[in-house]
């Protein structure tokens, strides 16, 4: 049982929530995507996740310094999670921290050299930032 909340959540609970917030990002519904993510920071064991999805509402909203303490505290919670860095080096693309940003995505390809969490976007984005789209 969680101490913030006198209930039990099961996982696919906290599944269904985390898809409910990723939905309400979609749909531009910011505010609540954002409560609901900051909730999953209250009952998820992995942080990263939600933290992951805090960052994402803040890039959807053009927030990119938002965006990025987001991802940077999801890489505090877990440092090897190769998603977490490859959002991050997107957001610091967007706002303009291009050294940084590519460290961030070499990071991302570094960890997930076969592309399955995080590794083929970080490669997508890398790819944008040396063609100058981005600059």
């Amino acid at each position: 049982m969680n101490a913030a909340l006198p209930i039990q959540v099961t996982l696919e609970e906290k599944r269904f929530l985390l898809e409910t917030g990723f939905v309400l990002r979609d749909g531009e519904r910011f505010a609540p995507a954002l409560v609901v993510f900051e909730a999953l920071l209250e009952i998820a064991e992995e942080k990263h996740v939600p933290l992951v999805g805090i960052g994402s509402v803040r890039f959807a909203q053009g927030d990119f310094d938002g965006a990025i303490e987001a991802y940077e505290e999801a890489i505090t919670c877990a440092p090897d999670n190769a998603l977490a860095h490859a959002h991050l080096g997107e957001a610091l693309a967007f706002g303009r921290h291009f050294e940084e940003a590519g460290l961030a995505l070499d990071k991302a390809i570094q960890l997930d050299p076969a592309g399955r969490d995080g590794g083929n976007m970080a490669k997508t984005v890398r790819r944008l930032l040396e063609s100058g789209l981005l600059a």
